[in-house]
């Protein structure tokens, strides 16, 4: 698992990718917010600050790299829309993520033991889980879900 912008463009050059400053700018980003979600509208409005000539194409090619290469990981929102973090580093675990700030908080407790107890006639290959709500910053300063 790669931590550091400088490990993760590394392995994007070593994949035959070309290393770009509008790149490093995405990977940046999700390197220095390692516990949060991006839509790539946010990453575009991020990037393009730094890069006003930046086109959405340019993020969206570049989010399907990071995804493509395991760097990134997508989550499809309740809204419809993906949002992508960083690929966690630590092993099974799942999320609680903030609606408002795409805030990513792990917790260690899967329930799939007992789910397999309840439902011994179901083998379950994979699963995903994320619960959504507010952290408290969210919940505080817009008075949702307390």
């Amino acid at each position: 698992m790669h931590e550091t912008t400088a490990s993760i463009l590394q392995a994007l050059k070593e994949a035959g990718y070309k290393f770009t400053g509008k790149r490093r700018a995405v990977v940046d980003l999700f390197v220095e917010n390692r516990d949060r979600y991006f839509s790539a509208k946010e990453v575009y409005d991020h990037v393009s600050q730094i890069y006003p000539s930046v086109s959405f194409d340019t993020i969206y090619r570049t989010l399907g790299i990071l995804v493509e290469q395991n760097v990134i990981e997508p989550m499809e929102f309740a809204d419809d829309r993906a949002r992508y973090r960083l690929q966690c580093a630590r092993g099974h675990h799942h999320h609680l993520v903030c609606l408002r700030c795409g805030a990513s908080i792990p917790i260690e407790e899967c329930p799939i033991d007992r789910i397999r107890q309840q439902v011994p006639n179901f083998r379950i290959e994979d699963h995903r889980l994320e619960i959504y709500g507010y952290c408290h910053r969210c919940a505080d300063a817009g008075g949702q879900g307390s």
